[in-house]
């Protein structure tokens, strides 16, 4: 069941347009990300009712919350600088908005002493927000904004301020919080990780509108164009200059190698878009061929479905060995001139929210091997691809 949905919502504001859909089902985290400016924290705002849309509808448990004020809204909403009322005590801030509520004493006692226990933070009921930490505060924070029972909660960046550690900490807090509570609630934020680790759906955002949305998993592993790859750090991404039409057929050119048709290609109303393109290779697409060593450069032909480039890092993890590969043009180590008839655009750069691609340092995949490569660190070396696990992408789906 949806709910919390948000239908055709548009905010206009100087020459700023948010226009989207989206929805949630009960119980649901959902986390927004985004670049500065593209209108995560305004699509809060408008829920909260702190901002009035144009246009559109915003419904929670199928009722229509348009036209009520913000403290009717039955929502909580953590901000980014927490908020917190400095001249109370912890028991002060919980208390507070069930205060405005209308809770009597008692029973306002007794919502405190239950979530404070439930959400650990009994000691900090007799302190002020003074002397605590930053992870004190949020907890604190987190706290207050479920002490009335909010239908929704809100999160705006709350965990942006803090660091690695502590932020690895709280996020296992508040997802351990919304679960045991049931809540269902819509969390911004602009770290990939803290969403894969919270959210059961993610929605991505790029100048006001809503470019992908679903599973962790599903964006993931079918991202809809090279903007949202670039954003989300998925994986390498090689522009198309041409299509080579020899032997084997239908090649892909890029600057750093043919590659085979991948396994996802969209439909072409003419070869002339491909200038557009993007061959998009994930991380799970590279392997070291064991059987086949690493070869030196010098003199070698240029092969298919290869990467070729200078291993920067080597390191293992959970038992792999993490590769980091600059790639380099094949085209400067090999000088065989490839007669194949091609379509080919001019060459240009490829430009995507300030990510030039490939930019004025060469570009690198990082991936994991079972097979730790016969290769030291600053060598050269060839690995293979899976054209099957990449994807054919556009610069920016429309």
């Amino acid at each position: 069941m949806k709910y919390l949905e948000i239908r055709d919502l548009r905010l206009s504001r100087g020459g700023f347009n948010l226009e989207i859909s989206l929805f949630l089902d009960r119980g649901q985290t959902g986390v927004i990300l985004g670049p500065s400016g593209c209108g995560k924290t305004s699509l809060l705002r408008c829920i909260a009712g702190l901002e009035q849309p144009q246009s559109g509808s915003i419904s929670v448990n199928g009722i229509d919350i348009d036209g009520l004020a913000p403290e009717k809204r039955k929502l909580g909403f953590v901000f980014q600088d927490l908020a917190l009322f400095d001249h109370l005590d912890g028991r002060g801030n919980l208390e507070f908005g069930l205060r405005l509520a209308g809770v009597d004493k008692d029973r306002r006692k007794e919502i405190c002493e239950t979530l404070a226990e439930t959400l650990r933070i009994a000691p900090l009921l007799d302190r002020k927000p003074g002397t605590m930490s930053g992870g004190e505060k949020q907890r604190l924070a987190f706290a207050r904004a479920l002490a009335t029972k909010p239908e929704i909660l809100l999160l705006d960046e709350p965990l942006s301020s803090l660091d690695a550690p502590l932020r690895k900490e709280l996020r296992r807090y508040l997802r351990t919080m919304l679960r045991q509570e049931g809540i269902t609630a819509l969390h911004v934020t602009h770290d990939v990780e803290e969403a894969l680790d919270l959210g059961d759906r993610i929605f991505i955002m790029n100048k006001g509108r809503l470019v992908a949305q679903g599973s962790p998993s599903v964006i993931f592993k079918n991202p809809p164009d090279a903007w949202c790859v670039n954003f989300l750090g998925l994986g390498l991404l090689l522009p198309i200059e041409g299509l080579s039409n020899g032997d084997p057929p239908r090649m892909y050119n890029t600057p750093y190698g043919k590659f085979s048709p991948p396994g996802t290609i969209p439909s072409f109303k003419k070869e002339s878009e491909l200038h557009d393109m993007f061959y998009f290779i994930p991380p799970g697409a590279v392997f070291y061929d064991a059987s086949r060593g690493i070869r030196e450069n010098s003199g070698v032909e240029t092969e298919n479905n290869m990467l070729f480039g200078i291993v920067e890092k080597i390191s293992e993890r959970n038992g792999l060995y993490h590769i980091r590969l600059r790639l380099q043009s094949l085209r400067l180590q090999s000088k065989k001139i490839d007669t194949s008839p091609s379509f080919e655009p001019e060459p240009k750069h490829k430009v995507l929210e300030g990510a030039e691609i490939p930019g004025e340092e060469e570009p690198y995949i990082e991936f994991d091997s079972a097979e730790r490569p016969s290769l030291e660190e600053g060598g050269q070396g060839y690995f293979k691809i899976r054209p099957s696990e990449c994807a054919l992408l556009p610069g920016a789906a429309t």
